[in-house]
């Protein structure tokens, strides 16, 4: 596995780049002008073939910046508009694992569905105000409990903008450390326990179907000390037939 400046490389062929995102990094630039992962995927393609001028990389699904995991870029034009076109269409698989606060107890291996309405105001996302709301939706499935904290696998099929987050604090199960959504503090960074763990899509090119794995660490080996999570996640992805 290639890493370039902290930045674990996946996979990598002529049409993709497949990586695992550190949290506290934006996955595009925005008006604070902070590096992001976006820069650093077309730095490490011009560096790596020493390409001259300006390189394409494409952006075509985001991580918010507190959030870890794995992300799929674009090489080409080709890649990224299909790229995109499934993750429009949601056809992509988009798996994550969270530490969240819960007196919740039974790992009943069972998902469980969420449907809200979801509205952005200001930087927060708030749910269940009608107006301008559009639908949220996503299963979980409790994997792992130990109070204070469960270890949920959460399945996304909407991708609003802080939805995950917004919706499992609404339903009193706030992701550890997000102080923005109504957790307590756990550790004096802004890394929240929220990882993108399992990626699937066709691949642009081949059109064979493709999976990735990146398992959690930071955050997770702090609240979980000794567990290996990394085990449990995937012993709970391969009952999904997720591999």
């Amino acid at each position: 596995m290639k890493i370039y400046k902290n930045i674990r490389i996946v996979y990598e062929d002529n049409h993709i780049i497949v990586v695992e995102k550190p949290a506290g990094i934006l996955s595009q630039k925005d008006k604070t002008n902070e590096q992001s992962l976006l820069d650093m995927i077309k730095e490490y393609i011009k560096v790596t073939y020493h390409k001259p001028g300006n390189v394409y990389a494409g952006l075509v699904h985001r991580l918010d910046k507190q959030v870890s995991g794995i992300m799929v870029f674009a090489k080409t034009s080709k890649a990224a508009s299909r790229l995109f076109s499934q993750f429009k269409s949601h056809e992509v698989v988009k798996l994550y694992c969270a530490a969240v606060e819960t007196k919740i107890t039974p790992c009943d291996n069972q998902w469980h569905l969420l449907e809200d309405s979801v509205v952005r105001i200001h930087s927060t996302t708030h749910v269940g105000v009608t107006k301008n709301a559009v639908p949220a939706a996503l299963q979980y499935k409790v994997i792992y409990h130990d109070e204070p904290f469960s270890l949920v696998l959460v399945n996304l099929y909407t991708g609003k903008k802080h939805q995950i987050r917004a919706q499992l604090s609404h339903h009193a199960m706030p992701i550890a450390n997000d102080t923005k959504y109504g957790a307590h503090p756990t550790t004096p960074d802004n890394q929240i326990a929220l990882h993108a763990c399992f990626l699937q899509f066709i691949h642009p090119t081949t059109k064979k179907v493709v999976s990735f794995y990146s398992p959690p660490y930071g955050i997770f080996t702090v609240l979980f000390k000794e567990l290996d999570i990394d085990s449990i996640i995937k012993q709970a992805l391969q009952q999904e037939d997720f591999k």
